[in-house]
């Protein structure tokens, strides 16, 4: 059913600069004003109308789609400090009501919840200019509880889910509020029995994220951000272990044999017992809070559990956000496990990179009399690739050449430039690509000296020096970035590689780092 805007104009008191102070459990405030706009979208289950607050500036590029979501016993009314800086950056924006306070049966993690998000999703999307491939969903306590449901139960390909001191294990956190004698206890029973005395343990396991199955296909390119306060429980109604064990069935349920993914028991009871962690020392921050402990799962999953108790970090609240779309085309170097592509994922946690490195490619020969390592037989496939697991690039490295240098193809070297050139200017009039991407042309590393090279490459090392002079002029030719990892490695090649081609972690590393500034530049 096409959705409608019901667009309700708000008489405004105040200006944007107005909200500037707000915290994120306001629950009172709920006076809204410009650019904000208030409105109404039927449910799908049910029919029942779901307010929200929107944000859809006019832009001509689609935009990221970000949707907050209110706290425990808050509604679509409750400010969001959030909203300011999304709508100076000129994303789109949603605050739905899902149900309102969780103190109903339509509430907390009923099926109602679950479909007034994705309502609220297509609503954005129908009626907001959305990057479809660019939606994030956001919620704080109650809010993060939310974002760990859509996590599991959301229809939508969600390229970011952040999950602030949420709540995962609502008969875990029964007990604790029982103990802690608030009303969160009485609100679980009241949505599971309707009385505030007793507690229908199955229908809590059932609005629980903990004990629903993950859905691994349709989150094989989302990020699941969990962040927690080492003081919550103490200081705040939420323990740390609401988060950390939502992170631990989540790995289990992608890869059960990833032990060191997972949070150990010892360290899971260290954090609970002493609320910090001897000995760990972390260099980067959230926000301007120390990390007390970090973990994560492949390029998927992530925990952190910082200095503070039961709050968002303000300003790390939007740090997935806009997440970039990045193909990755090279070489063994690249396909490694702890090849220099894994190590810029470390370096760019919330970009969604489509790595199609695969050993022995080329530029524009078939290695090996196969097409399969000819980039420029293959291209097409590999900006479906990006298409088909990210949407439109917004970059793409290319990083090849040392194949090109195998000395099969010596009397073919001067060949590879062209094939270069050509190779940009079929990713630049591809079909699929309406939005141009910001292409990098990266140097091939250096190669080692003949001692220690296989036949193959022998004489290797002399053909790379000539292709870095020779790409340089490609890039200036046709106007694309340029990365030289050649020069920087050159001085120190013969301690981070053994066999004068693949790269030491530490080589790649490097290689890494070099192309993470470039895109910062």
């Amino acid at each position: 059913m096409k959705l409608k805007l019901i667009a309700i104009l708000l008489l405004f008191t105040g200006v944007v600069q107005g909200q500037k102070n707000l915290k994120w459990d306001d629950t009172i405030n709920s006076n809204w004003s410009e650019p904000f706009k208030q409105v109404e979208i039927p449910s799908s289950a049910d029919g029942e109308l779901q307010k929200a607050f929107i944000h859809f500036p006019e832009n001509e590029i689609p935009q990221p789609l970000i949707v907050s979501l209110h706290t425990w016993s808050g509604d679509y009314t409750q400010r969001d400090p959030l909203s300011i800086q999304i709508a100076e950056n000129g994303w789109n924006y949603i605050h739905p009501n899902f149900r309102g306070s969780n103190n109903s049966p339509k509430a907390c993690g009923s099926k109602f919840v679950v479909s007034d998000i994705d309502d609220a999703i297509s609503f954005a999307i129908e009626n907001g200019n959305v990057d479809p491939s660019n939606i994030h969903i956001i919620g704080v306590s109650g809010g993060g509880f939310a974002t760990m449901l859509a996590y599991m139960k959301s229809k939508h390909n969600v390229r970011s889910f952040s999950s602030w001191v949420g709540i995962s294990d609502l008969v875990n956190w029964y007990n604790e509020s029982l103990g802690r004698k608030n009303n969160y206890a009485k609100h679980i029973a009241l949505v599971t029995t309707g009385d505030t005395l007793t507690i229908d343990v199955a229908e809590a396991i059932s609005r629980s994220p903990i004990f629903m199955e993950t859905p691994i296909n349709k989150r094989k390119n989302s990020k699941l951000f969990l962040y927690c306060g080492v003081h919550d429980g103490y200081t705040g109604s939420v323990p740390i272990s609401q988060t950390v064990d939502f992170y631990n069935k989540v790995i289990n349920d992608f890869q059960p044999e990833n032990v060191e993914s997972l949070v150990s028991n010892k360290i899971r009871e260290t954090l609970l017992r002493q609320q910090n962690l001897p000995g760990m020392i972390y260099n980067e921050k959230v926000g301007d809070r120390k990390i007390v402990y970090r973990n994560s799962f492949q390029d998927k999953i992530y925990l952190t559990v910082f200095e503070g108790a039961h709050e968002m970090i303000e300003q790390a609240g939007l740090n997935p956000i806009p997440s970039k779309n990045i193909l990755v085309i090279g070489d063994s170097n690249g396909a490694a496990e702890h090849g220099w592509v894994n190590q810029l994922k470390k370096l760019r946690p919330y970009d969604l990179i489509v790595n199609t490195s695969v050993s022995g490619n080329t530029i524009g020969f078939n290695n090996g009399n196969t097409k399969r390592l000819n980039t420029l037989e293959m291209i097409d496939d590999y900006i479906n690739q990006a298409f088909n697991n990210a949407g439109s690039p917004n970059y793409i490295v290319v990083l090849l050449g040392t194949n090109d240098c195998k000395a099969i193809f010596d009397d073919q070297l001067k060949e590879v430039p062209g094939n270069l050139e050509k190779l940009i200017s079929m990713i630049k009039n591809h079909k699929k690509i309406k939005v141009p991407p910001k292409i990098l042309v990266v140097t091939p590393p250096p190669y080692g000296a003949d001692e220690i090279l296989l036949d193959k490459y022998k004489g290797g090392s002399g053909r790379v020096n000539y292709l870095v002079k020779e790409f340089k002029k490609v890039a200036q030719k046709i106007d694309v970035a340029f990365i030289d990892v050649h020069t920087p490695l050159e001085p120190v090649f013969g301690v981070l590689s053994d066999d004068g081609v693949h790269l030491s972690a530490e080589g790649q590393i490097i290689i890494a780092k070099l192309i993470h500034q470039k895109m910062k530049q």
